[in-house]
């Protein structure tokens, strides 16, 4: 076909279809009627035209399936990358493809003619956009992709096999619109919309340390930005940024995985850090210590001293003058195994009676209780040496220490 300066358009007729036009090589036509009425022998293109109707027919014959592809959609890597390292800022580093494709994906478009059974030259044309699969398309991708503006693929088109047309044009039938019942929807051309999809991988390289991150989605939304490169996720803490750097210790990360140990005051990964369950600080683990009977993890300046038992604990396990564990304590036999561990390597302990027991995660607490007399005692779980030792009243709750160098006389 062939525009002519006076607006009129030139169809050259295929020469196995010249009887069809009463043997004319060529015919001349026009959408807009004001040109036609300039020309008697030029026809009128409407939807109900006698070249209108030979056109559908000639696509029925073919097969009623042709291939299409937006024009001026991205069709080369290249027209990708500059979208691709501009989103991103690696310090002392650079970004670089570490693979990407386009492949062509198809979406359908049908066309059906909509006939009013009332009135014959009224007609219409509907599009309907859909999925190989049948699923429908938001109007907004639809837009974005600029399905609006289409141009027949020339040569060859994408892989696709017979099978597949056949099924789409028999689902183009029988999914006709519904309309009203004055109404008739003739299908009259399924169009395999073949757009650009993109897989990629980018790599960032800081020094001798890389990561990657990979992601996909329609060529033509990336280049109009409709759609934006992801941000980086840092592996550790999975904060995001566009912006890249690398640690100490040549992990890659970004700006807002890094914070400092309130006590070392060293920039690391937040992941690294943990809370002081008393203070609230965030701190490196090295600064902590494992309270031993809660076992929460404390800053050795934010422990506090149980009066009772004298470790130092988590203030959260001391209430008045006994940590959790010294208000938990319970009556233990002399044939349970711990203490008959305790007794075998101190004797002296047997002339007590009525011992309890309470048990943390490095120490056993005991207490025992003769005719007037009580024994506090706490032992170290492995050696079982005695940390603290104090005698009280039986009777009472204050306890007194026994001075190092008189333990003996307890013990052993």
């Amino acid at each position: 076909m062939e525009r002519k300066d006076d607006g009129v358009c030139e169809l050259v007729v295929p020469e196995d279809a010249r009887e069809d036009f009463d043997g004319a090589d060529t015919v001349r036509f026009a959408i807009d009627e004001s040109t036609v009425a300039d020309s008697t022998a030029t026809e009128q293109l409407t939807l109900s035209s006698p070249l209108f109707d030979w056109t559908v027919a000639r696509l029925q014959q073919m097969g009623n399936v042709v291939h299409a592809a937006p024009t001026g959609q991205p069709v080369s890597v290249r027209q990708l990358t500059s979208r691709l390292f501009d989103a991103y800022t690696v310090e002392d580093g650079n970004v670089r493809l570490g693979g990407c494709t386009l492949e062509d994906q198809p979406l359908l478009r049908y066309t059906y003619r909509i006939r009013s059974m009332s009135n014959q030259t009224g007609c219409r044309l509907a599009h309907v956009y859909a999925s190989p699969e049948g699923r429908p398309f938001d109007d907004s991708l639809l837009s974005a992709l600029r399905v609006d503006d289409l141009a027949p693929i020339e040569g060859k088109p994408p892989r696709v096999s017979g099978e597949d047309t056949r099924r789409w044009a028999a689902t183009g039938k029988e999914r006709a619109p519904i309309v009203s019942h004055d109404e008739r929807a003739e299908l009259l051309v399924v169009t395999v919309v073949w757009c650009k999809y993109f897989h990629c991988k980018l790599l960032f390289e800081i020094n001798e340390t890389r990561a990657d991150l990979s992601f996909d989605g329609w060529a033509q939304l990336l280049v109009d930005r409709g759609i934006e490169p992801p941000p980086f996720q840092c592996p550790d803490t999975g904060r995001r940024s566009y912006r890249l750097l690398v640690m100490d210790d040549g992990r890659i990360t970004v700006p807002e995985a890094i914070a400092a140990c309130e006590q070392s005051g060293r920039q690391v990964l937040e992941s690294d850090l943990v809370t002081c369950a008393a203070s609230g600080q965030r701190v490196l683990p090295e600064f902590l210590q494992k309270c031993p009977v809660s076992e929460d993890r404390v800053l050795p300046s934010a422990m506090v001293t149980c009066p009772t038992c004298r470790q130092n604990v988590s203030p959260s396990c001391l209430t008045g003058d006994r940590c959790q564990a010294c208000r938990t304590m319970t009556t233990i036999r002399a044939d349970d195994p711990r203490m008959a561990r305790v007794l075998g390597e101190h004797p002296r302990l047997d002339r007590w009676s009525r011992w309890r027991l309470a048990e943390t995660d490095s120490s056993y607490i005991l207490t025992a209780t003769s005719m007037l007399r009580g024994l506090l005692l706490v032992l170290d779980k492995e050696s079982l040496e005695a940390t603290h030792l104090a005698t009280g009243s039986r009777f009472g709750r204050r306890w007194v220490e026994v001075p190092r160098e008189q333990r003996a006389e307890y013990l052993s």
